[in-house]
């Protein structure tokens, strides 16, 4: 029997019912907003701060990169973000 919750609005996890296909990309304006508010400027504050390398810090930042679970969860907790507001669901359309 499986455990998934049921498609919502409030699970970002889960695709809407009506279908199609996503893919998850970091929010980078909502990851700087809080990186600035705990006095990160810079992405070597940010590496310093997270422990993700400088060069993987950048990558993200630029759009070039998305982050491994790890990672995202490293970002989340240092700058006290719910990862599912700081991740989203963008159709894979406007993805590519």
């Amino acid at each position: 029997m499986s455990k998934e919750l049921p498609a919502t609005s409030d699970n970002p996890c889960q695709p809407p019912s009506e279908g199609g296909d996503y893919v998850f990309r970091l929010d980078v304006p909502k990851l700087l907003e809080a990186a600035k508010a705990h006095g990160d400027n810079t992405q070597a504050q940010i590496a310093r701060r997270t422990g993700i390398a400088e060069s993987s810090v950048s990558r993200y930042l630029r759009g070039e990169a998305q982050p491994d679970l790890n990672s995202a969860m490293r970002l989340a907790e240092q700058y006290n973000l719910d990862l599912r507001g700081v991740i989203k669901r963008v159709p894979i359309q406007a993805a590519a």
